[in-house]
């Protein structure tokens, strides 16, 4: 089952199809999981690419460290 807040899930996954419009890393690694999901393609990749966005915002957040594009 989902757990969490489901508009705050929302949102992620829109600031997911966000980044991944327009940082490299993240176009890379959604085309990844986009060739290797089998079903719903499009909303898997997506779905993960948000997760990764969350490790990051996390991670940043912890450390307080700012946000230092790879480019």
């Amino acid at each position: 089952t989902k757990k969490g807040n489901k508009y705050l899930r929302t949102y992620l996954v829109m600031a997911a199809n966000g980044v991944k419009t327009y940082d490299p890393v993240y176009k890379e690694y959604y085309r990844k999981k986009y060739a290797e999901a089998t079903t719903h393609k499009h909303m898997r990749a997506l779905i993960l690419t948000a997760r990764k966005l969350v490790n990051l915002v996390y991670y940043l957040l912890k450390n307080n460290v700012p946000y230092v594009p790879m480019k």
